[in-house]
């Protein structure tokens, strides 16, 4: 036994005040039961006082303490104590709570020892509580929190994709309405009501991308994370090949290098990839040639994939990267580029999804490049 150790047991021996201080400072009340004569169990002063009684008042009768337990705790702390007392091994630990004489819960962690004679049975127990009313009403209040969070969300997905739904139906209305309003007048339709048509039929199609694109966004906002592995090359060649008139109209050459089986949510990552490259074939110069080129690689250090999707296209200004994800910003005219200005919000919240993020470099082409790190789930890595 170390010096100190030996020490401290004696003065706890000799020195009353010393054994009052650790009861007083690290317990919230400590109680020593006979269980020759299991009507005599003594209580110290803080173990009342915990629960606003006076301790001149009590008897030092486990009838008392066992009135204030709830019943069901009291059924648990019963059952560990004969289990502790046939056998040593199982502890006599559990949280329990017990009434207030102010009418509120004090959680208690209760636990016992059996003191035993030479045969082993147990003849007296000693206890300790420690309150932990603060610890358990702080873990309420964050689930709470966490469920009127989780409450509010849910409602606001479910708003918004309501609303973006149900603006569809009169959108498309209107689309063909002004279709049979060009068809009807014909070549009667002077200069300008024609501009004016026009202008309601490009009105009406960015209508339709933009809710489009906030159905999408809410759907990955508030879709479950149903991961498994998916292979990105094959991912890739099926969006390129939905893209083929697209990349034939703009005339580009699109560069695939060798993508790996990622951990994740195939739906999402459609979505991201195929906003990316839609941008890359959108966001080009007027005379040039497009060129996009789709690689990913591997950090080593974290498991992580990162896909990149470079172009050589018009770029972004250093001083605007930070904005491109934001919802609805668009750093060009619509009429110019036109699109929801959600695309890359989406993409950033798929990458986040992921356990990821996405950012934006120069290229060495000249344009843009996409940078997605995908983490995917805890312990899968990406398989090459």
């Amino acid at each position: 036994m170390h010096y100190l150790e030996q020490e401290l047991t004696d003065l706890i021996q000799r020195e009353p005040k010393i054994w009052d201080f650790m009861q007083q400072g690290s317990l919230d009340g400590v109680w020593y039961w006979d269980l020759e004569n299991p009507e005599n169990e003594w209580l110290s002063p803080e173990f009342w006082r915990l629960f606003g009684y006076d301790p001149a008042q009590k008897q030092h009768d486990p009838a008392e303490w066992q009135s204030l337990i709830h019943p069901e705790d009291l059924q648990v702390a019963l059952k560990n104590f004969d289990a502790h007392c046939s056998d040593s091994s199982h502890p006599y630990d559990q949280v329990v709570r017990y009434s207030h004489a102010d009418g509120s819960t004090v959680w208690v962690r209760c636990r016992g020892l059996a003191i035993r004679d030479q045969n082993g049975r147990a003849i007296r127990m000693l206890g300790a509580h420690n309150d932990i009313t603060a610890v358990k009403r702080a873990e309420e209040a964050a689930r709470t929190e966490k469920t009127f969070a989780e409450r509010a969300n849910r409602d606001l997905r479910a708003f918004a994709y309501a609303l973006s739904h149900d603006l569809q139906a009169p959108a498309s209305t209107l689309a063909m309405l002004l279709d049979e309003l060009t068809v009807h007048f014909g070549e009667a339709i002077d200069p300008e009501a024609q501009f004016l048509l026009d202008l309601g039929k490009e009105t009406v199609q960015r209508m339709n991308e933009q809710i489009k694109a906030q159905l999408q966004f809410v759907a990955v906002a508030g879709g479950e994370e149903d991961f498994s592995p998916v292979d990105l090359a094959a991912l890739t060649g099926s969006i390129l090949e939905d893209l083929r008139a697209d990349i034939h109209a703009a005339h580009a050459e699109v560069v695939v290098s060798k993508l790996p089986e990622v951990y994740g949510n195939a739906a999402q990552l459609r979505m991201l990839l195929q906003n990316l490259i839609e941008n890359a074939l959108k966001f080009r110069h007027a005379d040039g040639k497009p060129l996009v080129r789709i690689t990913a690689n591997r950090v080593e250090n974290t498991g992580a994939t990162v896909i990149c999707v470079a172009d050589n296209g018009i770029g972004i200004a250093p001083k605007y990267r930070s904005k491109v994800f934001r919802l609805s910003e668009m750093l060009n005219a619509p009429k110019t580029y036109p699109g929801s200005g959600m695309g890359l919000a989406l993409c950033q919240r798929v990458a986040e999804r992921h356990g990821g993020r996405i950012w934006v470099e120069d290229s060495a082409e000249g344009g843009c490049a996409f940078f997605v790190e995908l983490k995917g789930k805890e312990g899968k890595e990406s398989a090459w």
